[in-house]
């Protein structure tokens, strides 16, 4: 056993080390060929190093084949030719030997799995990884799911995860590229991701979560955790049978109709990320079923993501932002959900969003050619560019990529653009108002009560941006602060971070001034209504609303005007 520790141990370090001569062939093309014979020879030697990997991982099995994929998913940090290759590392391997499968829930159980079931099936309906399933009868008499953890895998991780952690530290330590991809924060977030899919206890917390959050959908089935049986490294869950997803001819045998199935598929994750905040982010195919009454069965929970409540305004801002091509709403956004570096310049950065929304507003959210080559080149904008994603926040933008593949399967006519206009923006901005001050619902509750829903949905609006516009300016101080400590470390680009500052603090100063004097202006409007309707014989004081109600809204828009032309005044010559 030692010795085959390591064995594994230095395979990973070798692999590791060959990644390091790969480097320096790609320094040496550069130098040496022409630009284009040189990105032809960097893309051979990263593919042909991702297909190296590959390779390593399905020979080496467990934890490896969990980095493989988990690196796939950070197009932020890796160049697309290799996440593409290592994309296609499938998470399938040979079934364990059954009496040690046996031992190990003897073990977790204190009992013989005969004390447990009438009868279980030795053969897994699947393997992957770091566990297999089994079916199995209760005594009871309940057809269950049985999880259980490979043998040794944790010993297995563990050698793992020692190895990866030297590698990294190495990286950090030692190289640009380390230091670029923040290697030990890298490897301490996989480190977390591991730490749950070992803990079969964390998992069934998650389904019991899960399926709470769906109990009252009756298009979705989320098998029910049985939890006296539920141990580190193994648990049970009651067995839900149905037909994949993928497979249209026997959906259709059935008589279910694949376009019904999609719509409750995306109407399911709308809800996990609009209304939950909490989501299944590994939606490959094999996890989803449709039962032989048409609704859909969702199994896996080892991989879930929590979207912070805090995230939601920057979240309705970048979905608002990419429909209307508002360049500093979307950069904004992602500065504001921490996915801007400390030292990216707002300008170049501004440059580079813009580009990219010019070049997929015209690409149809449907698959194909035109699409594949959009979704490729936004990957390649994510690694050359100045950003560093949370790895949920990498996983769920992976998952979605996951959905819209399944989704487009069952109805390859679906209307993406109307999903997000109609459906989860409404969605994100309910749960906006949910979370927003209560203030506000009662200021918007009184005029809607007077003026009626169009009124009070304007007055909401601008109340709503007005408070938005507050909560960034208290985040003033701490954008100074980052200034502060980029000079300090001599990081300081001439004017892009204090530009940027100074325009967001005129902007907000504009916005304040002008949305001040159009609530004026709605006030007055809504006073000379009210005189109009109780002293009816007082004309000449609805006309003195009336005229201040309309001089107060001119002077809203004048405020709006020179605000921008401030704005466009701290502007940079490009």
């Amino acid at each position: 056993m030692m010795r085959s520790r390591w064995l594994r141990t230095f395979t990973i370090f070798r692999l590791a080390f060959s990644y390091w001569g790969d480097s320096r062939r790609i320094a040496r093309a550069h130098r040496t060929l022409s630009e284009a014979d040189a990105r032809h020879r960097e893309e051979a030697i990263l593919r042909a190093g991702a297909i190296r990997f590959r390779e390593t991982a399905l020979k080496l099995g467990g934890l490896i084949i969990k980095v493989g994929q988990f690196l796939s998913a950070r197009t932020d940090l890796l160049p697309l030719t290799f996440t593409r290759e290592l994309a296609q590392l499938q998470d399938q391997v040979p079934e364990a030997p059954w009496n040690q499968v046996q031992e190990l829930m003897a073990q977790q159980w204190d009992q013989s799995i005969g004390e447990i079931f009438t009868e279980i099936d030795p053969r897994p309906v699947a393997a992957a990884s770091l566990g297999q399933v089994h079916r199995a009868q209760l005594t009871n008499g309940m057809t269950v799911a049985v999880k259980v953890q490979r043998p040794n895998i944790d010993q297995l991780a563990a050698t793992d995860l020692a190895a990866l952690g030297i590698i990294m530290r190495v990286l950090q330590r030692l190289t640009r590229v380390g230091r670029r991809i923040n290697a030990t924060r890298l490897f301490q977030e996989f480190e977390g991701l591991v730490e749950h899919e070992l803990d079969y206890r964390q998992e069934a917390e998650y389904l019991s979560r899960f399926r709470r959050n769906f109990a009252d959908v009756p298009d979705i089935v989320v098998p029910a955790v049985v939890p006296e049986l539920t141990r580190q490294r193994v648990f049970v869950m009651e067995f839900a049978w149905g037909i994949k997803l993928t497979d249209i001819a026997d959906l259709r045998e059935q008589g279910l109709d694949p376009v019904a199935l999609a719509s409750i598929l995306i109407r399911s994750y709308l809800k996990q990320i609009a209304v939950d905040g909490f989501v299944q982010i590994d939606p490959h195919p094999g996890n989803f079923f449709a039962a032989p009454d048409g609704r859909v069965i969702f199994l896996d929970f080892g991989m879930m993501a929590e979207l912070p409540r805090q995230d939601l305004n920057a979240i309705v801002t970048l979905v608002q932002g990419i429909l209307t091509k508002d360049v500093d709403s979307v950069v904004a956004a992602i500065d504001d959900l921490g996915f801007v570096r400390p030292s990216a310049s707002p300008r170049l950065l501004k440059r580079a969003v813009g580009f990219m929304l010019d070049r997929l507003s015209g690409v149809p959210l449907n698959p194909g050619p035109e699409m594949d080559r959009a979704v490729a080149e936004f990957q390649d904008f994510l690694y050359h560019e100045p950003l560093e994603f949370p790895a949920r926040y990498m996983f769920l933008g992976r998952a979605i990529g996951m959905l819209f593949g399944l989704v487009s399967r069952l109805n390859p006519d679906v209307d993406w653009m109307a999903v997000v206009q109609q459906e989860m923006l409404p969605l994100l901005q309910e749960r906006q108002r949910e979370h927003a001050p209560p203030w506000i619902g009662r200021i918007v509750s009184v005029v809607g009560n007077l003026m009626g829903d169009r009124v009070a949905t304007l007055v909401e609006t601008t109340v709503a941006m007005g408070w938005h516009e507050v909560v960034n300016a208290m985040k003033v101080p701490g954008q100074l602060h980052r200034v502060l400590a980029l000079m300090e470390q001599g990081n300081l680009a001439t004017e892009p971070e204090v530009t940027g500052i100074m325009r967001r603090l005129d902007r907000i100063a504009a916005l304040h001034q002008a949305q001040l004097r159009l609530l004026w202006a709605l006030a007055l409007g809504l006073a000379g209504w009210s005189v109009h309707h109780i002293w009816s014989s007082q004309v000449w004081l609805v006309w003195v609303c009336g005229v201040a109600s309309v001089l107060m809204g001119l002077a809203a828009l004048m405020a709006g005007r020179r605000g921008a032309r401030r704005i466009r005044g701290r502007s940079p010559e490009l």
